[in-house]
């Protein structure tokens, strides 16, 4: 795979970066309750980690682009508002590159899904059927789901070499090995340290089902709270699949 860094591929970058935030290079932690009818809210917090913010300064620079934040939360808010499952988003910026807010589900069944390439399964509780809740992805399904938020998401994936958008069958070392070597040639850009910051980012999810768990699949749970750690690069590369799921019983 080659990517062309150019001014016109740097600004199209600068302008769609606050859309992918919260999966790139950075640290989020996402609470979600979910009632009986699939509807529901995200709380979600995200930031941008240094060398990842000084990647985006430096790029900003050399394309002739004015400061300010890079992670702009209104533009955040209208690319979700705009996405399957999303009924509204008020995310608001709440630091140096950093973002939270809400974000109201009209159905977490519909979420980011494309006819049989499903996100996201909902399955109600009734009676003595247990509620379930699925979650997929996969380097197959992966780019319909990015084309759900817009033609910018796989550019933008692509551009910081995810697998998860380019399609190359790499491993989460050599994914690494890639972001190293090709940030390392931008001046003024610690590529290795880039690379670091990735390895050690990951996404914190906790959520709230409308009764008592009664199993996990990929992560834990007490009460009717499901969590989940999930470290960024599983989600960049997908050296394997992504699977989770959460059953519960009857609606308290």
């Amino acid at each position: 795979m080659n990517i062309v860094i150019n001014s016109m591929n740097i600004k199209h970058f600068l302008r769609v970066l606050p859309i992918f935030a919260v999966l790139m290079a950075c640290s989020g932690r996402i609470s979600g309750q979910l009632v009986q009818d699939g509807s529901g809210s995200l709380q979600i917090q995200a930031g941008l980690e240094p060398n990842m913010i000084a990647l985006v300064r430096n790029l900003r620079d050399a394309s002739g682009g004015q400061g300010g934040s890079v992670l702009d939360a209104a533009t955040l808010n209208r690319t979700l508002q705009a996405a399957p499952g999303i009924a509204s988003s008020a995310l608001r910026n709440s630091g140096q590159e950093k973002i939270d807010g809400s974000v109201r589900i009209s159905n977490i069944g519909d979420l980011l899904n494309t006819g049989a390439a499903r996100f996201v399964s909902y399955t109600a509780s009734s009676g003595a059927v247990p509620g379930k809740l699925t979650i997929h992805l996969d380097r197959s399904n992966a780019p319909l789901v990015l084309k759900q938020l817009g033609p910018e998401a796989e550019y933008y994936l692509a551009l910081l070499l995810a697998p998860a958008a380019t399609g190359d069958v790499i491993s989460k070392a050599e994914y690494l090995e890639q972001v190293e070597l090709v940030y390392s040639m931008i001046k003024g850009v610690d590529g290795k340290a880039l690379a670091a910051e990735i390895a050690a980012s990951g996404i914190s999810v906790t959520i709230t089902l409308p009764g008592t768990v009664k199993s996990v699949k990929g992560g834990t749970y007490s009460g009717r709270e499901a969590r989940f750690n999930i470290p960024l690069t599983d989600i960049l590369v997908l050296e394997k699949a992504l699977d989770y799921e959460i059953t519960w019983g009857t609606a308290d």
